[in-house]
């Protein structure tokens, strides 16, 4: 066959022919092959004349068991079904890409939320979505909730003590988890089975800016003024003071360690808000973009079982 020949041939052969080419030889009538691929019986006896025609051949032969195919028939059936299987891997593979979500991406969250949770739900979330670009910005709780009303940021992640009635717009509780108060070893508190916060107000307290907020609105139910020693950033600085001796602190029991509890004592706080929720927030329904969105999902099923 000659190269002009050859070219006429691959210009002229479309998928669609092959295919119910393929569904005649299963189906072993070309009606029933029309049938499955959704033509009249006229049209698929012209495609496969058509088919005929390029090849210089007979491709199918009339038998007691209904169509077969002929030598010529059986090389385009072996070389149609790989075509076709190509063709279905390609519009696979171009449906992953459409369907992929992609774009910058910034989420704001706090630092004991970084080190608690975010951080290895942004690696799995930018292993699976190669094609956002992801930045994470590092603030206070408070600053959170403000880059996101303000639009700055597409996702915060925050953390806050108490749990509210009625939730926030657009805030998503993630995690809730108990609050524990932990003393240095020998502290006068520490033979107490559990405490609450009167217990704690006779004491150096020790407090990260979240805390502070909490110990001044319990302070002030008791119709006090809170007093506190040391207010710090972290949870991680106030539980190395705790160590050093320097004060009791409160912190979510997920920080606790097999190491801290040997190191320091570790009791339960009996109060009502004495719980911390990591809750997650973007801009509204309307603002959110299906690569925020997208994040967010990732978050709810990385912390569904916490």
């Amino acid at each position: 066959m000659g190269t002009l020949s050859r070219l006429h041939m691959i210009r002229q052969i479309d998928a669609f022919s092959l295919r119910l080419f393929v569904s005649a030889i299963e189906e072993r009538q070309i009606g029933l092959a029309a049938e499955r691929e959704h033509i009249a019986p006229s049209t698929a006896t012209k495609r496969i004349q058509a088919l005929e025609d390029l090849v210089g051949a007979s491709l199918l032969e009339r038998s007691r068991d209904g169509v077969v195919a002929t030598a010529a028939g059986r090389v385009l059936e072996r070389r149609a079904r790989s075509i076709l299987a190509e063709l279905d891997e390609l519009v696979t593979e171009l449906s992953e890409i459409s369907e992929q979500v992609e774009g910058q991406l910034v989420v704001a969250a706090a630092h004991s939320v970084i080190i608690d949770l975010l951080a290895p739900v942004v690696s799995a979330f930018v292993a699976e979505r190669p094609l956002v670009d992801l930045s994470l910005r590092e603030m206070d709780n408070t600053e959170v909730i403000r880059v996101i009303s303000a639009g700055e940021c597409d996702v915060g992640v925050f953390a806050r003590v108490g749990t509210s009635g009625s939730p926030d717009h657009g805030v998503r509780v993630l995690v809730s988890e108990p609050l524990v108060a932990v003393l240095p070893v020998g502290h006068p508190l520490a033979g107490q089975p559990s405490l609450n916060y009167q217990d704690l107000a006779r004491h150096e307290l020790i407090a990260t800016a979240t805390m502070a907020t909490a110990f001044g609105d319990a302070a002030q139910r008791l119709g006090r003024r809170a007093s506190l020693r040391h207010v710090v950033r972290t949870g991680e600085v106030a539980l190395g003071m705790v160590r050093a001796g320097l004060g009791i602190t409160v912190v979510p029991q997920r920080m606790i360690t097999h190491a801290a509890d040997a190191e320091m004592v570790v009791r339960p706080l009996d109060e009502p808000w004495a719980v911390r929720q990591i809750n997650v927030v973007t801009r509204g329904p309307r603002a959110t973009s299906r690569t925020a969105q997208a994040f967010v999902d990732k978050l709810v099923e990385q912390t569904s079982h916490l």
